[in-house]
């Protein structure tokens, strides 16, 4: 799964979905010119955040997250 939520959010889908042991297993802060490869973010986006974001918050706009869990057996 992937998308634009907090981790609670995520945590509570994949517990939803019957994973257990969910853990976070790497963080990592993800700027303006970072989340720019991604279809949720358009170029008018991108220019606004640009605009309005002073350039010192540019660089620590999101958290990307990568998450493991496991299905418990049967």
């Amino acid at each position: 799964m992937a998308g634009a939520l907090t981790e609670r959010d995520f945590v509570a889908k994949l517990e939803r979905a019957r994973f257990d042991q969910v853990e976070v297993l790497e963080r990592r802060r993800m700027s303006v010119d970072d989340i720019a490869v991604y279809p949720l973010f358009t170029s008018e986006v991108l220019t606004l955040m640009r605009a309005l974001l002073p350039p010192e918050r540019q660089a620590e706009i999101a958290v990307a997250a990568v998450f493991a869990a496991r299905l418990p057996a049967g």
